[in-house]
């Protein structure tokens, strides 16, 4: 637009005199207006404006405070320290809280705490494993020893209080959630057999995929490699590690 000024004039206006009355038109002082041109704050302000709605869908972001109880099976156990095929299982029904922590471009942050009160489990040595008496005399003669080496049925509680979950959102309403959580563990029985203990270290990346069912809840798929081990604290530390694929109903507050 060209910079020309417009000049604007009032309209005719009357003034009242001596009788009889006579209109005297007035005209009032020329007025310019010079137009606006676009400047680098009009840019920014467009821009700022632009990004309100992304603001706002972060707002209802899932990072909001959760409540989660999680449902879980494994598929699959091994030895941590060699890899070995456990013939066991490992199911786990946990209570878990989040509270949001930080934003890092599309990526949102919350600290993630697990309370595990159900942890049942089924483990034994590997066959190559049990001791005998060409390898370990001491243990394949003492009964009690050997029994620990067998499967075993065992109950456990564990509680995580370190762990974090970044969740990346694919629609509105579906979500890729990262996630691990780690603490300790306790068992009614050595987990897994042999010389190792009954108390444990546990740590558990996951990968899930999450979806808003309602104005405040979700639910959610996912897979676990769930850790555990002494940290060579006891006899032994073969550890286990088991595959575990979990459904998980989430509760907004």
């Amino acid at each position: 637009m060209n910079n020309c000024p417009i000049v604007i004039y009032s309209t005719l206006m009357f003034r009242a005199g001596p009788s009889p009355l006579r209109a005297t038109p007035v005209l009032a002082t020329p007025v310019r207006v010079t137009p606006v041109r676009a400047t680098p704050i009009v840019a920014v302000l467009a821009a700022l404006s632009a990004l309100l709605p992304a603001v706002g869908r972060a707002q209802d972001s899932p990072q909001r405070p959760h409540v989660n109880v999680v449902v879980s099976g494994a598929v699959a156990t091994r030895t941590a320290s060699h890899n070995e095929v456990i013939d066991g299982r490992f199911r786990t029904v946990a209570v878990q809280t989040s509270r949001p922590l930080f934003t890092v471009g599309p990526m949102q942050v919350a600290w993630l705490g697990e309370l595990t009160p159900v942890m049942l489990v089924t483990a034994g040595a590997p066959p190559n494993r049990i001791p005998t008496a060409a390898t370990d005399a001491a243990e394949a003669g003492d009964p009690v020893r050997l029994a620990r080496y067998q499967i075993r049925d065992g109950y456990g509680i564990g509680v995580a209080p370190l762990g974090a979950e970044a969740a990346f959102a694919l629609s509105g309403r579906t979500h890729l959630l990262v996630n691990v959580t780690s603490g300790v563990a306790w068992f009614s029985q050595v987990v897994p057999y042999g010389k190792a203990t009954q108390a444990n270290f546990t740590v558990a990346p996951g990968l899930w995929l999450e979806r808003h069912v309602g104005e405040r809840q979700a639910l959610a798929v996912g897979y676990q490699l769930h850790h555990l081990s002494n940290a060579s604290m006891g006899g032994a530390n073969p550890g286990m590690n088991s595959h575990i694929f979990s459904l998980r109903l989430s509760r907004r507050r």
